[in-house]
């Protein structure tokens, strides 16, 4: 069964976030027009948010977003499991909040739109999948450092296969009963 490395999606949250800046830069409204962007604008009912191509705005988003993908590239090229580990639970968990707010705090359009929703639920769901492999990889890790640890624990709580005398009595006697 292949899975999605944690690697791989964290290089797919970089690339994701370096697209998002090269847009900032060259066209937002590339992004905002885009017709899967416009249908999953309208099937969660949000309000649209138009920019201009000129406004300052953009620019400060491209930055953010180019920071943002190269404060996860440096740890990802250095294989720093320990920082994704602490770093991928708490960015999980103040997507997932900003998601639900940005659907329910219709009051609010600042951050009830679909710009916002569609940005966060994307984070999500990348951060969900890293998390996930994160997780499998460090049980697996586990797995394979302490297997006698486990193997010893076994044999030392294990009464019935210490004498092989009474494994052979124990077969003789379900195979008698088997028989009957």
């Amino acid at each position: 069964m292949a899975t999605i490395s944690s690697s791989n999606g964290l290089f797919l949250r970089v690339a994701f976030l370096f697209a998002l800046a090269y847009f900032c830069f060259i066209d937002v409204s590339k992004i905002l027009e885009s017709s899967y962007f416009l249908f999953f604008t309208h099937a969660m009912n949000l309000p649209g948010l138009l920019l201009s191509k000129t406004s300052a705005q953009v620019g400060i988003f491209g930055l953010l977003f180019l920071l943002l993908a190269l404060h996860d590239l440096v740890p990802l090229v250095e294989n720093n499991k320990a920082y994704f580990n602490s770093v991928v639970p708490i960015r999980l968990m103040v997507f997932f909040v900003l998601t639900a707010m940005s659907y329910l705090w219709e009051s609010n359009l600042y951050v009830h739109n679909n710009v916002v929703f569609t940005y966060s639920f994307v984070e999500v769901w990348i951060n969900f999948v890293v998390l996930g492999a994160l997780r499998e990889e460090k049980n697996n890790d586990m797995a394979r450092f302490h297997p006698i640890e486990a193997e010893e624990e076994l044999e030392d709580t294990d009464p019935i296969l210490t004498d092989t005398n009474e494994i052979e009595q124990l077969l003789e006697v379900t195979s008698a009963e088997e028989s009957q």
